[in-house]
């Protein structure tokens, strides 16, 4: 659980937003990461999240999210590798095996390093940035018009995870002592009860307080704040930009079958654009001053 960012409320443009504002900031910068293969393009999108991260102030949860994202990208762009075999430029000769040819060509390498850059970024924006940046609580509290019953849902999945991990690491402990330890599968077996017990305790709670009859609540007036208007134009910025390079063609790579990538002034400005927008919010002399939710 200690790469999974947890959020904390800190004094920064970003925390100091609405969630729902925060959120679709970086969602913003997953959107710009999902359209491109370009590695100078994503390059700069994740200059831009790591950017936004250290500004505020939770750099170390951005470090720990890319820990967890790089084993995930290196084996993404090992299976590409091995299993699709288009391209023209052989690099490894596997030979055959299991009646197909487990030859390594410099395309299908590429090809999945462009896309084990793109899980990467993907997941310090959403994974990192935004898990440790924008409040779930109140992010959750903004679904209760549409459904409060999700809402709810959410909102109680993101308490119990936890408490469930540490649950079946207790239970995990417990059977490591005994003289004949149980396997995995009867621990896993235990843990899985275990929640499931706990939902039958919490839903039968929820039931005696009344939250089956809960309904959608009112709706509240909640004036913007400059720090809501300065993450909001960043994040529209940040997207209309991602859009409007995919319809003007720049940052096109093509793998098969030989490599042909895009590269100059535009690609460069690009990158150096989705860097620099990941500092708008924090911006100015206005962004440090005030941190208050008003």
């Amino acid at each position: 659980m200690s790469l999974v960012p947890a959020y904390r409320d800190r004094p920064s443009a970003l925390h100091a937003a609405r969630a729902p504002v925060a959120a679709g900031f970086c969602c913003a910068f997953a959107l710009a990461g999902s359209l491109y293969r370009h590695p100078l393009v994503l390059a700069g999108v994740l200059a831009g999240v790591v950017a936004a991260g250290i500004a505020a102030g939770v750099g170390r949860e951005i470090g720990r999210s890319l820990r967890l994202a790089i084993p995930f990208a290196l084996l993404l762009a090992t299976v590409n590798a091995v299993v699709y075999q288009e391209g023209a430029t052989l690099l490894v000769r596997g030979g055959d095996f299991l009646g197909r040819s487990w030859d390594i060509t410099l395309e299908s390498a590429a090809y999945g390093a462009f896309n084990a850059m793109r899980i990467v970024v993907l997941i310090a924006a959403l994974g990192g940035l935004m898990s440790a940046a924008v409040d779930p609580d109140e992010l959750l509290k903004a679904m209760r018009r549409v459904s409060y019953r999700s809402a709810l849902t959410a909102a109680l999945a993101t308490r119990l995870v936890p408490v469930l991990a540490r649950d079946a690491g207790r239970m995990t402990d417990a059977a490591r002592c005994r003289p004949h330890p149980p396997g995995r599968l009867a621990v896993a077996r235990a843990a899985v009860a275990n929640s499931l017990d706990r939902a039958v305790d919490v839903a039968a709670a929820l039931e005696v307080r009344g939250y089956a009859l809960a309904g959608r609540p009112a709706r509240t007036h909640r004036p913007w704040s400059r720090h809501d208007l300065r993450t909001g134009i960043a994040a529209a910025i940040v997207a209309a930009l991602a859009v409007a390079g995919v319809a003007a063609g720049i940052g096109q790579v093509d793998a098969y079958p030989t490599i042909s990538m895009a590269f100059g002034r535009a690609e460069l400005g690009l990158a150096a654009a989705f860097a620099l927008l990941g500092l708008v919010p924090f911006a100015g002399r206005g962004s440090r001053m005030g941190v208050r939710r008003d």
